[in-house]
């Protein structure tokens, strides 16, 4: 998936050099690529987590620093020296627990990435996460 995105990304600026788009253009396509592999690494850390560190019913409770010590250590980086427990934007992930999983009915756990405007809580934040099964 990485080596096609990446493809995606040299036409992108291939095309934008050849056809007159615009900075803002590329860098919307370019976020576009980056929205697409941070979705994918955020379902992947989910899956990780759920299957392996649920204890007692529920995720264990852990500072930011801790859980991106664990993601560091669980998961491979789709690009060579990047930091797993980033998001595109250079921001943690955070693994937070919720009263109500988005697009579900219970409570649960989510991993979150505050998208390209690195702000919390706005419409662009990208997440996956688990109900919890009592």
């Amino acid at each position: 998936m990485f080596a096609k995105m990446i493809g995606i990304c040299a036409t992108i600026f291939i095309l934008g050099k050849f056809t007159g788009i615009g900075e803002e253009q590329i860098q919307y396509f370019m976020n576009i690529v980056k929205i697409t592999l941070t979705q994918h690494e955020v379902n992947s850390i989910a899956h990780q987590i759920y299957g392996f560190t649920i204890v007692d019913g529920r995720i264990p409770d852990q500072s930011d620093e801790e859980w991106a010590k664990y993601i560091r250590a669980n998961m491979k980086a789709d690009v060579p020296g990047r930091d797993p427990a980033k998001d595109y934007w250079d921001k943690l992930y955070e693994v937070r627990e919720v009263d109500q999983v988005p697009g579900l009915s219970g409570a649960g756990f989510i991993v979150k990435s505050y998208g390209p405007d690195t702000q919390e809580d706005t419409k662009d934040d990208i997440t996956s996460g688990f109900e919890y099964n009592h």
